[in-house]
């Protein structure tokens, strides 16, 4: 449904830092079927250790930059009355900026404890990865700990789908992180009926690459008849476009916090400011304590 030429342009825009499009505030959510009372939750310290929330919007007026320019640069810049480019001025014009740089898919976004979850839709890990954290999210309430997640997607596909996650925390309270179930879940079982029905897997450069069969429904289409309310049809390929640019805002970040963190590979999940060598629901509790 996109031209390639548009794909190219768009991704070029992000990641020299000027954006346009969409986006409102997030509030703190509870997570539907897998919320877990207080009463249940751990006590976990209120405070969280000094690597966290550093890419956080909602508690810092400056992000880190790691495109930052050399003494000589930015003395030039300063000459010709320019400045650095800084991803949250670029990004201030979009509605829904602060979702699309830091989409948190459970908690108060103010929280003490921050759980970032630095996704591939193309790794098969991805889903296991993403399961363990939700796993976790079971033991968590809103006020002690959010999950916040990125994408960097080695298949293009990948970054819609991010994208509609993304549009679920603000426009569907409560339905993102079952919807990253559903999709991660599907892109492997995708991919493995692909292997089965043709010998090999085709790479995700668009929603028609990741279906078996010609009458298949693309993931993300699929998905939006079942959300509470449903999208309806005719707002489908309008939302779909937003979603491709929330995407690729979110994979800038992405970039940014995989270069800060120093991780080398995706998936990838840190807490509070430290990159788990393993993820299970343990590990993950066990960083917050």
């Amino acid at each position: 449904m996109r031209c390639h030429l548009l794909q190219t342009a768009i991704v070029g825009v992000c990641l020299a830092g000027c954006l346009t499009g969409c986006g409102a505030s997030n509030a703190g959510q509870p997570m539907g079927k897998e919320n877990v009372g207080a009463s249940a939750a751990p006590a976990y310290s209120t405070v969280a250790g000094k690597g966290a929330n550093a890419f956080n919007p909602y508690m810092r007026e400056r992000l880190p930059n790691v495109r930052g320019h050399s003494v000589a640069g930015a003395q030039m810049l300063q000459q010709m009355g320019a400045s650095v480019q800084r991803i949250e001025k670029e990004a201030t014009h979009r509605t829904h900026w602060r979702q699309e740089l830091y989409p948190v898919v459970f908690g108060d976004p103010k929280a003490p404890h921050e759980i970032l979850v630095l996704l591939d839709f193309a790794s098969p890990q991805s889903e296991a990865v993403w399961q363990a954290v939700v796993e976790a999210g079971h033991s968590l309430t809103p006020a002690q700990a959010k999950i916040v997640i990125f994408g960097k997607n080695r298949e293009i596909y990948g970054t819609d789908l991010m994208g509609l996650a993304i549009w679920l925390t603000y426009s569907r309270q409560g339905q993102a992180m079952p919807f990253l179930s559903h999709a991660l879940s599907r892109w492997n079982a995708v991919k493995a009926g692909q292997k089965r029905a043709r010998g090999s897997a085709a790479p995700f450069r668009n929603e028609y690459d990741a279906t078996v069969h010609a009458s298949d429904y693309p993931i993300h289409y699929e998905y939006l008849k079942k959300l509470r309310p449903p999208v309806p049809l005719y707002d489908e390929a309008d939302l779909s476009r937003q979603f491709y640019d929330a995407g690729n805002v979110n994979m800038y970040q992405a970039m940014q916090i995989s270069v800060y963190y120093n991780v080398s590979a995706l998936p990838a999940v840190i807490v509070d400011g430290r990159v788990l060598a393993s993820v299970s629901a343990r590990t993950v509790l066990d960083g917050l304590r």
